[in-house]
C-alpha cells in the first residue's frame, strides 16, 4: 500500500485561523466591557460604568438643555444610599418615577453623569394573573 503524503499547509492555514479567534476572543474579553453595578456599589468606581435602579423623584430639569434631566436612583431591591444623576440625550417613553432604568455614564464628584438611559419592560419581569 502506497501512502499519498499531504503537504502540511491545510493544517497550518487551520491553527493559524483557530489562534486569531482564539486572540480575538481573549481581546474581547478583556477590552471593552462595562462594569453593571447598582448604586449601593457605586463608590470608588472610576471611569464608564453601567448603573441599574429604581428612579426616585422628583425629576427636574430638561435632558435637552445645558442643566439637564436631573434625578436620583436607588437599588432595585430594597433601600440604599441614593445617587443623583444628570442626563442629557433622548428620553424614553416609559421613564417616570418609580421605574427600573438602566443608565451608562461616569462619576463626577458626587453626581453620575449619564450618556444612555433605557427603561426596563415591567411587563417582561412581573407574572401574569
Amino acid at each position: 500500500m502506497a501512502r499519498s503524503r499531504r503537504s502540511p499547509a491545510r493544517l497550518v492555514v487551520a491553527l493559524a485561523i483557530a489562534s486569531l479567534l482564539a486572540v480575538f476572543l481573549v481581546y474581547t474579553a478583556l477590552t471593552g466591557t462595562t462594569p453593571a453595578l447598582q448604586p449601593s456599589n457605586l463608590a470608588g468606581h472610576a471611569g464608564t460604568v453601567s448603573l441599574t435602579g429604581k428612579v426616585i423623584g422628583p425629576l427636574k430639569g430638561d435632558a435637552h438643555l445645558q442643566q439637564g434631566l436631573q434625578f436620583k436612583l436607588h437599588n432595585i431591591n430594597g433601600v440604599s444610599p441614593t445617587v443623583p444623576i444628570i442626563y442629557h440625550g433622548s428620553v424614553p417613553d416609559l421613564f417616570e418615577v418609580g421605574r427600573d432604568v438602566n443608565v451608562t455614564g461616569h462619576l463626577e464628584g458626587a453626581s453620575f453623569v449619564a450618556t444612555a438611559l433605557t427603561t426596563k419592560c415591567p411587563s417582561k419581569y412581573t407574572t401574569k394573573a
